[in-house]
């Protein structure tokens, strides 16, 4: 009798391993995004709209749409990638309602892994703050909990918190109806 217990236990673990494994190597199934020059251009006009002195009592909100945001992130991951035993093949940003969906490409001993993170935006002194709220690894779900202090660290580090910052001439962003909104000051 236990060595029956014994075998449907270790088949058991067994395919939940390979379910596992199945479900880490599986893309997201997310909306492509159309990204082009136009779209990057676009968004360099619209921060430097920011800049742009505003009338007393004016503060026109600046929306960047998911297509000029992740062209600009893909003009500005042409540059080599860091070798190592993980390396950064691709990223983009998809925005939905009022929520900030990333999907992270990261290639591991030549096999691509799909990292997706879901969650909010807002801003705090002067930094921008995400708040997670969804975890994936490929189609599996990651709970929160077991990433979450290493998350935190990570967005709390001096370096991050250097490309969290907000420019001067803004004082709130958040995401709407799908786009991405920089309030001026």
């Amino acid at each position: 009798m236990a060595k029956k217990i014994y075998r449907i236990i270790s088949w058991s673990l067994l395919v939940l391993t390979i379910l596992s494994i199945l479900l880490m190597l599986r893309k997201p199934s997310l909306s492509p995004i159309v990204t082009s020059p136009e779209a990057a251009k676009s968004f360099d006009e619209k921060i430097a709209q920011l800049e742009q002195p505003r009338q007393p009592g004016g503060s026109e909100e600046v929306r960047i749409t998911e297509s000029e945001l992740n062209s600009k992130l893909q003009e500005s991951m042409q540059g080599p990638s860091a070798a190592g035993p993980a390396t950064l093949e691709s990223a983009s940003i998809h925005l939905e309602d009022d929520r900030l969906i990333g999907v992270f490409t990261v290639k591991v001993s030549g096999k691509d892994l799909y990292l997706t993170v879901g969650g909010t935006l807002g801003a705090v002194d002067g930094q921008v703050r995400f708040t997670p709220t969804e975890m994936k690894l490929g189609s599996l779900p990651v709970p929160l909990s077991a990433v979450e202090s290493t998350l935190k660290e990570k967005l709390d580090s001096p370096e991050m918190r250097e490309h969290l910052k907000l420019p001067e001439s803004v004082k709130d962003v958040r995401i709407d109806n799908g786009e991405l909104v920089l309030v001026p000051k």
